[in-house]
């Protein structure tokens, strides 16, 4: 890990290369550490030599309602970022692929090494909008009632697929459809 060392009581979470720190004029170059008591970015140079790092203590990181503030955000160039935001400050971390799911990653890990306990999938984003699972409910139960009226006509409009009964040559259309055979002209039923 460069020039970071471990402490003893001290293990990683998470790592991962290819990190950008800030924004302007910075590249991918860095590398983040998430360990049981820091986030760490290792500052790396032209030729992947280390130039020092940057330790941000967890127990400096904003937690409200038992989450720890970590959250989405967007770089200078438009993709997904990490945003943590400590006691003194925030600090946003982009990285050179994965997107929003790498990001979704990290914001979980940070919140189970701050806080202890994992994040539901669904509230890493931190897009969830208020009541958003009672009306994703209601949606469901009328998708469930139309299915479910509609369901026999539905049925009736399933695509087949089959050989001709006559030339063997290949017939489609919907179930129950009379049909010409293209080849041999012959009428079957599907």
């Amino acid at each position: 890990m460069a020039t970071y060392n471990l402490q003893h009581n001290e293990v990683v979470f998470l790592k991962d290369e290819s990190v950008m720190h800030g924004g302007a004029l910075a590249s991918h170059s860095d590398e983040l550490i998430l360990t049981s008591l820091n986030l760490v970015l290792v500052k790396k140079g032209l030729f992947g030599r280390s130039k020092g790092a940057l330790t941000f203590p967890l127990n400096q990181v904003k937690v409200h309602d038992n989450r720890a503030q970590a959250a989405i955000g967007r770089s200078n160039s438009g993709n997904a970022a990490l945003d943590v935001y400590f006691l003194n400050g925030q600090e946003q971390f982009s990285f050179l692929s994965g997107g929003k799911k790498k990001v979704q990653d990290w914001i979980g890990k940070i919140n189970f090494a701050v806080t202890g306990e994992e994040l539901p999938e669904s509230s890493r984003t931190g897009m969830a909008l208020p009541g958003s699972e009672m009306v994703a409910g209601v949606l469901k139960d009328t998708f469930g009632v139309f299915k479910a009226r509609l369901g026999p006509q539905l049925a009736a409009l399933t695509k087949v697929a089959r050989k001709c009964g006559s030339c063997g040559a290949p017939i489609s259309g919907n179930q129950g459809q009379a049909i010409a055979c293209e080849y041999c002209g012959s009428i079957q039923q599907l």
